[in-house]
């Protein structure tokens, strides 16, 4: 087994087998590799900056920072703070203060 599959194998199981953006159900032929702080910004190729995606919402997500794609669907931000177990705390406690201010930011304008 090579390398990327290895990632592969370990982020699906880290996200019980599900996208961490839209919990759509994935498999070894269906995961991509995403890495939740992109390379182009300077994230690490480790695991605890690697999740599952489906190919629809990592292309999506592309090289957003994860609190500017959070912000902008928060409820992919709630599907990655249910489905990705393995990220690095920082990453996580960023996704819930994203969707937090998203979620506000949305009450506000319906309340105005």
């Amino acid at each position: 087994m090579c390398l990327k599959q290895a990632l592969r194998k370990a982020a699906l199981r880290d996200c019980g087998h599900r996208c961490v953006y839209c919990a759509t159900p994935l498999s070894m032929d269906t995961a991509t590799l995403d890495h939740v702080m992109p390379r182009a910004h300077g994230g690490a190729h480790d695991p605890g900056n690697l999740v599952a995606a489906c190919g629809p919402c990592n292309r999506l997500k592309g090289d957003q920072l994860p609190f500017e794609f959070f912000a902008r669907h928060p409820w992919a931000g709630e599907n990655f703070v249910r489905h990705a177990r393995a990220v690095h705390r920082a990453l996580k406690r960023g996704a819930r203060r994203a969707v937090s201010l998203a979620f506000a930011r949305d009450a506000g304008s319906m309340a105005a």
